[in-house]
């Protein structure tokens, strides 16, 4: 008889740790979802403003536009055009406006960064102002060249800024290469 509560008992010992929900179940790997890939806005023929003059653009901090193609030069590229810090910036912080006043649907530019500057930066393309909704945010290697291509349809203006950074070494040379607002034509 004793045995057969032991049995009885051992039985019901087994069934309930088969159901138990603390026993460890094996592990499913997780599923990442895959990397989106960038947006490229391609269009077979377009109506552009390359950003040129100074009624397309506002300087927020350390910037000016140019045509100088010598102060343009980067190992990334040789620019036309473009914005670029007026001066070496010791906190490696960089801003600007592009004045789209609503008429375009894309912009367009080529950021590069000198290998002086610590550590990557963050640019972010902002509606309106440096408050304004993120459109873009771009990170940017120190040495490196990284394009943006971005929709802003109905969008006025354009703030287009690093992160600050303290304590970056001084950026001798940041540079917005051939900056363009756009529209698809049909």
């Amino acid at each position: 008889m004793k045995q057969l509560i032991l049995l009885v008992v051992f039985a019901f010992l087994l069934c309930s740790c088969a159901q138990d929900p603390f026993v460890r179940q094996p592990v499913q790997p997780v599923q990442l979802p895959s990397p989106q890939p960038e947006i490229k806005f391609v269009c077979q023929k377009i109506n552009s403003a390359p950003v040129r003059t100074r009624q397309q653009y506002d300087d927020y901090y350390g910037t000016m536009i140019t045509g100088d193609t010598a102060s343009l030069r980067t190992p990334g590229g040789n620019y036309r055009w473009g914005i670029k810090n007026s001066s070496p910036l010791s906190m490696a912080y960089f801003a600007s406006y592009i004045k789209s006043a609503g008429k375009y649907n894309y912009f367009k530019t080529t950021i590069y960064i000198d290998g002086g500057i610590k550590a990557p930066m963050i640019f972010l393309v902002r509606n309106g102002d440096r408050n304004g909704e993120v459109l873009k945010s771009v990170t940017v290697n120190p040495g490196q060249t990284q394009e943006i291509n971005v929709g802003i349809a109905g969008v006025n203006r354009i703030y287009i800024g690093s992160e600050l950074r303290i304590n970056h070494d001084k950026a001798e040379k940041i540079v917005l290469g051939e900056p363009e607002l756009y529209n698809c034509k049909k």
